[in-house]
């Protein structure tokens, strides 16, 4: 099946569609390609999903974003749970492949086995096995396995114009290791929470859902292009963005923006609401913990119009999702170049912008 053209824009979903064209995919799956964060397959005799993900942390650790061993745990088990939470999969469990250091295995070891027992512990899941490997450089991979019910199952699509659009908390936090690594003064470490709670809480209700791994940007980008749709963001920045990230970007005289439009996500769930749900849904999460952050609504696309707008702040921001989401090949691998370019793109979105600080060269976040 031909790729979308909208999907097609983005160098990633074009990657990706070529693995699709040469590898057979089970007759029953639920998901076609891009349609969900885990793939979905019935569990034969019953009326329940298999929920499957996989996700490697490597390049994160190479480019510095992590300072230690139990980070990289953490982020690993975060990542795959988050994927589970956004289909609405209560976990089994995970398997993780881990390929350590030579010079360095047994201290590395102990620290990543604590990060990944620690998540796991904190989601109330289990870590069931896997597979170790020597190498010269470290990597993560973790596979998490989970169920859902038929009819309780979220996707990323099913968004009309007219949706309330939603996050399952502040966003940004993910741009804070970024802006460690070019030399940047960010404090703490990163632990980001997989939303398997609150997903549970959107069954039946949400019209379409997908996690921030990639970032706020990425994210509404990939559900506009997936539902043919634009995304009008009309909550204060202030509102919707980590008070960590919006005082990192004023420190380093940077557009806060930019912590929502860097690749490097937060983990965090952006899901649609009929408008005429909105308000019993609002009550139903508050009943039950849950505090969504309203981020503004799904709109019609419009010729020339821009799928992804910015109006909370009080000037009209239209990002170009593709170009922005692309920096990351088209600047070769450069970490400084990348920033640089994006401060750019940012910078004719329709508010001036410091330029970025200087940093040392290295490969861009993918």
């Amino acid at each position: 099946m031909p790729l979308n053209p909208a999907l097609g824009a983005v160098g990633e979903n074009a990657f990706l569609a070529l693995w699709g064209e040469r590898l057979r995919r089970h007759p029953a799956q639920v998901n076609a390609l891009h349609e969900s964060d885990a793939e979905l397959v019935p569990l034969p005799g019953t009326d329940r999903l298999l929920a499957v993900t996989t996700d490697t942390v490597a390049e994160e650790i190479a480019l510095g974003f992590y300072r230690d061993a139990e980070t990289v745990g953490w982020v690993a088990v975060a990542a795959s749970l988050s994927d589970l939470a956004a289909v609405g999969a209560e976990p089994v469990g995970l398997l993780t492949a881990v390929t350590l250091p030579r010079e360095t295995a047994r201290a590395f070891a102990e620290g990543l086995a604590r990060g990944l027992d620690a998540a796991a512990r904190a989601a109330g899941t289990y870590i069931l096995g896997g597979d170790t490997n020597l190498a010269d450089a470290p990597s993560v991979t973790t596979t998490a396995i989970g169920t859902v019910e038929a009819w309780e199952k979220l996707t990323r699509v099913g968004c009309v114009a007219g949706d309330v659009v939603y996050a399952s908390g502040r966003l940004g936090a993910g741009a804070l290791p970024v802006m460690r690594a070019i030399g940047l003064p960010v404090a703490g470490e990163f632990r980001p929470t997989p939303r398997l709670r609150e997903a549970r809480l959107l069954a039946g209700r949400a019209s379409a859902c997908m996690d921030t791994s990639d970032g706020l940007v990425a994210t509404l980008d990939q559900l506009a292009r997936l539902n043919g749709v634009g995304f009008d963001v009309t909550a204060p920045l202030a509102d919707i963005t980590v008070p960590a990230a919006r005082a990192a970007c004023r420190a380093a005289g940077l557009d806060p923006l930019l912590a929502l439009a860097q690749p490097h996500g937060e983990f965090e769930l952006v899901f649609t609401m009929r408008a005429e749900r909105a308000e019993a849904f609002e009550r139903y999460a508050g009943e039950n913990g849950f505090a969504p952050v309203r981020l503004g609504v799904a709109t019609a696309l419009v010729a020339g119009g821009g799928a992804l707008r910015f109006t909370g702040d009080g000037a009209v921001r239209v990002l170009d999702g593709a170009r922005i989401r692309n920096l990351q090949d088209e600047t070769g691998g450069d970490l400084r170049r990348y920033a640089a370019a994006l401060t750019a793109l940012l910078a004719g979105s329709g508010a001036p912008i410091s330029p970025p600080p200087r940093a040392p060269a290295a490969a861009a976040p993918r």
